[in-house]
């Protein structure tokens, strides 16, 4: 028979400490590599949308920020439904630890028609991997994708309307954007919305109704109702029925009335320079008691004929309760015009949005948003740019100009 000591109590105790400690550093080191992949990547823009037309033959242009400046590699795809109809530019491209960004492009041809009404999404997807990855061969591990989308829109054959319920609290009034889109290819006469409004016990307070509004083939319009919100601050649910030439569309929003949860303290862009890549960099305050997660920075920007010409992102952040953080996201303004934008900046956070409506004036050497609560900073390429080399050479001038008088007429003196 064999003498086996089995361990004493204070010795497991010891061993179970031991484990859990090696456990407790995996996961650090687990957690810290994983934010490193998450933001060591970015594209935009986000998203591009296009209304359907036979036979379109289009170049998009979109770029792969470097966002941690390291050595990598970008193998690119397409996925989704009508792919068949996009070409890469490129399907690989390098990037070194000095380079920002860089931009690529794709070409899309449709065909003579599409059967299949509605939205039709594709997505032009980065996967991240080791550099070289030709040279290495076969790589086996973790990658990290992002994806610009492509949205082709078929109009329907007779009306059909899409509607979204943004809220907007200002000096003690809710007001009611709703934005609804006729993608049909018959005009609508008369467009409306009906909003029921409850308490969250589900009591009703009141009824309001938006403006009327007719729509073209294709078009954008906005209905807009104000409730004057004389009630205690707390959550508060929208019933709206969009009405549009007796057909109907049903949507629910819940909102807040209150003291905002996040607010933007302030958006700095700096550096700008139009057709390169702008950085948004926003202040976030969060005037909530808690602790907010998830939270990302969205900004929407509509060309002229009210279709989305950008749509990108920040990264998800953390905002910790009373406490202030700068969010960034990046704009490619390749092949943007200057003049002004009608846009949208929303800040979302735990299935809640808080949404500004706001103009941006875009020149050669900066973005102004016009609207926004808060502070925007508006900076050109460079801090001396070439109208300030200009005053700062004129100032100079006329001193020495001054200078020169002033001996001369001295020397003049002492001659006489």
């Amino acid at each position: 028979m064999i003498n086996q000591q089995l361990p004493k109590h204070g010795q497991l105790r010891e061993r179970d400490m031991k484990t859990k400690k090696i456990l407790f550093i995996l996961s650090i080191l687990f957690i810290v590599l994983t934010l490193n992949i998450i933001s060591s990547i970015g594209i935009t823009p986000g998203r591009t949308t296009l209304n359907f037309e036979p036979n379109l033959h289009k170049e998009i242009s979109f770029s792969i920020i470097n966002s941690e400046h390291k050595d990598m590699s970008v193998v690119f795809m397409v996925t989704g439904d009508l792919s068949e109809v996009v070409t890469l530019g490129q399907t690989y491209a390098e990037f070194s630890s000095s380079e920002d960004s860089k931009s690529f492009t794709y070409t899309i041809d449709l065909p003579e028609k599409i059967n299949t009404p509605g939205n039709h999404e594709i997505k032009i997807v980065a996967l991240e991997m080791p550099k070289d990855i030709k040279e290495k061969g076969t790589f086996v591990g973790a990658t990290i994708s992002v994806a610009t989308q492509l949205h082709v829109y078929v109009p329907y054959p007779n009306k059909y309307a899409e509607a979204e319920v943004n809220v907007i609290e200002s000096e003690g009034k809710m007001l009611f954007f709703i934005p609804i889109v006729n993608r049909g290819k018959i005009g609508i006469e008369d467009a409306k919305a009906v909003i029921d409004i409850y308490t969250a016990l589900n009591e009703k307070i009141t009824t309001i109704e938006t403006n009327v509004e007719s729509i073209n083939s294709l078009e954008r319009k906005e209905l807009v109702a104000e409730w004057d919100a004389r009630v205690n601050p707390g959550k508060y649910f929208a019933a709206v029925t969009v009405i549009y030439d007796n057909e109907i569309i049903n949507l629910e929003k819940e909102f807040r009335v209150g003291e905002m949860v996040l607010e933007i303290q302030e958006i700095v862009i700096k550096d700008f320079e139009l057709g390169g890549i702008a950085k948004f960099d926003a202040l976030v305050e969060n005037k909530w008691s808690n602790d907010l997660i998830d939270v990302y920075l969205n900004v929407i920007v509509y060309n002229n004929e009210g279709e989305i010409m950008a749509d990108f992102k920040s990264p998800d952040y953390d905002i910790p309760s009373l406490s202030k953080l700068e969010m960034t996201a990046y704009w490619d303004t390749a092949g943007v015009e200057k003049g002004t934008y009608e846009g949208k900046i929303i800040l979302k956070y735990e299935e809640i949005s808080s949404e500004r409506n706001v103009q941006m004036r875009i020149t050669e050497n900066e973005i102004e948003i016009i609207g926004l609560t808060g502070r925007v900073i508006v900076q050109g390429k460079g801090t001396f740019n070439v109208n300030n080399i200009l005053i700062i050479l004129v100032v100079f001038l006329i001193l020495v100009n001054i200078v020169w008088f002033a001996v001369v007429k001295k020397l003049l003196k002492r001659k006489k």
